[in-house]
């Protein structure tokens, strides 16, 4: 009979509940794959861009691009999470049927008042943040392409409570490629520039917005609720400052470099957070696989939920330090390869954003914990105290030190991020984490980045220091696979014997 990691039993009644790692797994790496396209299309574009772009160009872009993750996520109204919650206690596909027509429908109003209200200030709000008006073509693009956006993103959530993550996928792949088309098109045969290129990824989400109505069809109704407005409402405007909060710890660094520095130091930081985005995107891809799942598992059995949260905090930690490992080594080989010289050096960052992308990951399983039990203004008052301490670190660091201050000080504050998640979590839930594994899990890829780093630093050449990063990495994967197996009771001759007859079986 399988068994838990106290080794007690799994019962017939707790495999029923639903509730499979493998199909947890399965559903991340589908949503990664779209989310790498649709969302990493800044890293895609970028051997594009960056031979269109000069640096400046580059920032500009980068800096517009905040803006309207900015006004997306005001938009939706923390509306995502809400619409989660509540979509798994509807009863029927009628309550179903309602609940979405009614939160679409007034998002779709709301964010219409919204841009009517924001957009007569676009040459006032660009010329503040970037300096000058020369982009305000592009900004007003920028904020007129949001409510698009926030459409789009909601839509997908529909897809994520429906468990359609092959769907998803492949409309987030339609997206990218529509996106890079247009953009490119605009930006080379319309000589449109940096406006040209957010002028792609507006016409993008309206084509796609029809498709997407299509795939979620099943759920929509001509009924509203004023009921479930109400309860959506309230359960997700608390978020919007969380929201607001996080996107300011998320963009601080960018937002200050832009006055602290100057446009090129962004655009070359853009290089850096775009990617470390690669990391970001693939940890939201768990976070949206994980919630519905974690969410189902806890309404059917209370019991077994914190069973699941515990090995799933340790299986997500294990994959993503190899992960994250694997992608700092290669990360300075790979800005060789995708774009020109004069922007080598945004490589000083990536180790500094990605050590905090690092404990971020317990951060996507102990949040389930505050959502579940409605407590979600404790998220909000953790996100500020965080945005606020970032602020400063960055007005502390980026004088000194640059884009790597930047860097350090985004990493120190997801660092921070983790831990107020972490210790608000255990106080609505506790849950019997196993305290030395999870230890151990990060210190093993926190020194295997801190060796890469030295090798990129001070290695005699891109051969040789690329031959003694990939040692690290295996290093870093043998010490976490060794780890894990002692937390499942697994020996290394075990570990050993199960790799045998994975090769003998291939």
């Amino acid at each position: 009979m399988p068994t838990t990691r106290d080794n007690s039993p799994i019962t017939l009644s707790e495999i029923e509940a639903g509730f499979s790692f493998k199909k947890l797994f399965s559903d991340v790496a589908v949503y990664s794959s779209g989310n790498l396209l649709i969302k990493g299309l800044s890293l895609i574009s970028a051997p594009i861009f960056t031979r269109i772009f000069e640096p400046a160009q580059y920032g500009a872009w980068s800096f517009v691009n905040i803006m309207v993750t900015f006004m997306t996520g005001i938009l939706l109204l923390g509306g995502d999470n809400a619409y989660t919650r509540y979509f798994f206690q509807c009863k029927t596909e009628e309550e179903k049927q309602t609940l979405t027509a009614t939160w679409f429908s007034f998002l779709a109003f709301w964010s219409i008042i919204v841009m009517l209200a924001v957009l007569p200030f676009s040459k006032t709000l660009a010329s503040w943040m970037l300096g000058s008006d020369n982009y305000l073509a592009a900004w007003v693009i920028g904020l007129a392409s949001s409510p698009l956006a926030m459409m789009n993103l909601s839509m997908s959530q529909a897809l994520r409570n429906r468990f359609r993550a092959k769907t998803f996928a492949v409309l987030n792949i339609l997206t990218a490629v529509l996106t890079i088309a247009f953009s490119v098109t605009f930006v080379l045969i319309f000589k449109f520039g940096v406006a040209g290129a957010l002028l792609g990824a507006a016409v993008a989400s309206l084509v796609m917005i029809p498709l997407r109505f299509w795939t979620i069809r099943d759920l929509l109704s001509r009924r509203f609720s004023l009921q479930f407005l109400k309860k959506l409402l309230i359960f997700g405007l608390p978020l919007v400052p969380m929201n607001i909060a996080f996107w300011l710890f998320s963009n601080a660094d960018r937002l200050m470099l832009a006055r602290l520095a100057s446009l090129e130091e962004v655009g070359l930081y853009a290089i850096a957070a775009a990617m470390a985005a690669v990391l970001m995107l693939l940890q939201n891809a768990v976070g949206q696989s994980w919630l519905p799942h974690a969410i189902k598992v806890y309404e059917e059995n209370y019991d077994y939920a914190a069973r699941v949260f515990s090995r799933t905090m340790v299986f997500l930690l294990a994959t993503s330090g190899m992960i994250i490992t694997a992608f700092v080594a290669l990360s300075q080989e790979v800005l060789f390869i995708l774009v020109p010289p004069a922007y080598y050096g945004s490589f000083w960052a990536i180790p500094l954003l990605a050590v905090g992308f690092l404990f971020f990951t317990s951060a996507h399983v102990s949040v389930v914990a505050i959502m579940v039990k409605n407590k979600t203004i404790y998220i909000m008052f953790a996100c500020w105290l965080i945005a606020a301490a970032n602020i400063g670190l960055n007005m502390l660091l980026i004088p000194r030190f640059g884009l790597v201050g930047a860097g350090a000080a985004t990493g120190i504050s997801y660092i921070f991020f983790s831990l107020s998640y972490a210790l608000i979590s255990r106080r609505l839930w506790p849950v019997a984490y196993p305290g030395k594994v999870i230890t151990g899990l990060l210190v093993v890829p926190l020194i295997a980045i801190g060796l890469v780093v030295l090798i990129a630093y001070a290695g005699p050449d891109i051969w040789i220091n690329f031959a003694l990063k990939l040692v690290v990495v295996a290093l870093c994967g043998g010490g976490l696979l060794l780890i894990v197996g002692r937390a499942e009771g697994v020996s290394p001759g075990d570990l050993v014997r199960i790799g045998k007859g994975l090769i003998r079986r291939k």
